[in-house]
């Protein structure tokens, strides 16, 4: 459920920014009700009808936010992507070829790690570091709910998108976190905007 609240904050984000949000099946429909992936699997899987939301900004290519996907990366090995936007166009080609969506054509990404006993750990920071180099283009975040140093001085030194100690409970940070979704999505908005 960790995966479905963030998404949550980018649907927000979008919504904020003027977006139309569509929720959506694998089929295109409206779903009667909401199919979350609760691991991942391929964008055009049918395991169950899985669902999505259409985001639409004027004068913008539609695009798609999913929870549970994978992406193929610049080395073209397959990625999770715990939460992912990406071009609405990309995800229709890989649905009709039973690809997965490429890394160039996902806008936002975010890696979400829910811990209640237990410390994000060094290692998954170095991890993140690794996925981030190989699907790179884009806004790539990493949130997680318990805070340790160690990795919060590891984003901080290379530059990189994170919050850590975000739940719920933490409303000033998941206003922080809402803004830099907001500032992706005006930055988007702004390529393609014509006066």
């Amino acid at each position: 459920m960790y995966e479905a609240y963030i998404w949550s904050l980018v649907l927000e984000a979008v919504e904020r920014e003027g977006a139309t949000i569509s929720l959506r099946d694998n089929d295109g429909n409206t779903p009667s009700s909401f199919w979350f992936r609760s691991s991942p699997s391929g964008i055009a899987s049918k395991a169950h009808p899985f669902c999505h939301a259409e985001i639409e900004f004027d004068q913008c290519p539609p695009l798609e936010a999913h929870i549970g996907i994978y992406v193929s990366g610049r080395s073209k090995v397959q990625h999770e992507c715990d939460v992912a936007v990406l071009f609405k166009s990309e995800a229709d080609a890989s649905r009709a070829n039973n690809a997965h969506p490429r890394f160039s054509k996902t806008l936002l990404t975010v890696e979400c790690k829910f811990y209640i006993n237990s410390n994000v750990g060094i290692g998954l920071g170095r991890s993140f570091l690794g996925l981030i180099h190989d699907i790179q283009n884009g806004e790539r975040y990493f949130v997680s709910t318990r805070a340790t140093k160690s990795v919060s001085q590891l984003f901080a030194k290379h530059n990189k998108e994170y919050e850590i100690g975000l739940s719920p409970m933490e409303p000033d940070l998941e206003v922080r976190l809402r803004g830099s979704f907001e500032k992706a999505f005006r930055d988007f908005k702004s390529e393609y905007y014509k006066p």
